[in-house]
């Protein structure tokens, strides 16, 4: 492979990685929304099942599966991006969790509203579940809440990446320099 895809690749693997921390990162406070809405465990990730036809237990890993799935695609585009222009390359911490906020905060306005809005409330707003009439009645919390998760999401996946670019940087000067 020519360098410059070698370039690219470790930075989608970084990004990826990155992506996941930043979604492990949000783990725990995701399923404290529960706590504090006064739902069982798993609530919040169900909202994501339940539209779909998957209940119980099922659409709880559904839920946690696709926002995995979706915090290690956005942490690969992060890392991608980081390549396109030497102004977005990241090489500070400071500088990796800014770009993480403003990532946070622009995946919450263009993909997190949009799709709890437009698909998500009113599949829920058919449904006449406990789960469902606790997380519709509780949207504005739900919104607020999740807006400060993105941002702890982003300024994560962000600092993560840049540290880890700092110690492939570190690698690439041992190995180059041998």
């Amino acid at each position: 492979m020519r360098p410059d895809v070698l370039f690219f690749a470790r930075r989608a693997k970084i990004g990826c990685v990155s992506g996941l921390v930043g979604g492990f990162a949000i783990f725990v406070s995701i399923f404290i929304i529960d706590l504090s809405l006064g739902s069982s465990q798993g609530t919040f990730y169900k909202a994501v099942g339940l539209p779909l036809g998957v209940s119980g237990l099922g659409a709880t890993l559904f839920g946690m599966m696709s926002h995995m799935l979706t915090a290690a695609l956005i942490g690969t585009v992060f890392g991608l991006g980081s390549c396109a222009h030497r102004l977005l390359d990241i090489q500070s911490v400071k500088k990796g969790a800014l770009a993480g906020v403003v990532t946070g905060m622009v995946v919450f306005a263009v993909f997190f509203m949009p799709m709890s809005a437009f698909l998500i409330l009113p599949a829920m707003q058919g449904m006449d579940t406990t789960e469902t009439v606790l997380l519709v009645s509780n949207m504005e919390t739900i919104f607020v809440g999740a807006l400060e998760l993105h941002i702890v999401y982003g300024m994560v996946m962000g600092a993560f990446f840049a540290i880890a670019v700092q110690i492939e940087s570190k690698k690439q000067i041992v190995v180059e320099g041998v």
